[in-house]
C-alpha cells in the first residue's frame, strides 16, 4: 500500500486481485474507488485531479469517485469511464481519499473478496502518457 498526501487530506492506494465484482460496489464508502488500471501513479494522478475539480468548482461527475473515473478514463461519459477503467475481475487498484484514507481503505480490504497483492512503478514513458490523458478531461 502507499499513502500519499494531498494537502491535509491522505490518498491510500493499493493493488488488489479481485475475485468477484458482484456485490463490491454496495460495500465501498463515498471516499473509495476501484480502478481497472495497470499504474497506480494514474490512481493517483486522477484522485488528486478529481479532488482539486471539487475544490475548484469545476468537476464533471456528481462525486469524487466518478470523477476519479472520468479522469482515469480521460473522458466525459461516466459510461464510457466504466467501460475502460472500471472495476473488473482480475487485478485492479482501489484509492481510497480522506483524512483516516489508510484505515478506511484496510477496513474495506477486510471486507471484500479480493487479496491485495504488491506493486511497482510504471515506466516514466507510460505514466506520461496516462497523465496526460487524466489532464484531457480539463480542456473537453
Amino acid at each position: 500500500m502507499k499513502v500519499l498526501n494531498y494537502g491535509t487530506i491522505k490518498i491510500a492506494i493499493a493493488k488488489i486481485l479481485l475475485e468477484d465484482t458482484a456485490d463490491i460496489f454496495e460495500i465501498l464508502p463515498d471516499n473509495v474507488q476501484i480502478l481497472n488500471i495497470r499504474c497506480w501513479e494514474q490512481v493517483a494522478f486522477s484522485t488528486i485531479l478529481a479532488l482539486k475539480s471539487f475544490e475548484r468548482k469545476t468537476n464533471k461527475a456528481k462525486t469524487i469517485k466518478g470523477e476519479i473515473l472520468l479522469r482515469a478514463s480521460g473522458t466525459l461519459q461516466i459510461k464510457d469511464a466504466i467501460k475502460t477503467v472500471g472495476a473488473k475481475e482480475g487485478e485492479n487498484f482501489i484509492v481510497a481519499f480522506g483524512e483516516n484514507a489508510e484505515k478506511d481503505l484496510q477496513e474495506i480490504l477486510s471486507k471484500i473478496p479480493a487479496e491485495e497483492i504488491p506493486f511497482n512503478d510504471c515506466e516514466k514513458e507510460e505514466v506520461k502518457k496516462v497523465f496526460e490523458k487524466a489532464a484531457l478531461v480539463d480542456v473537453l
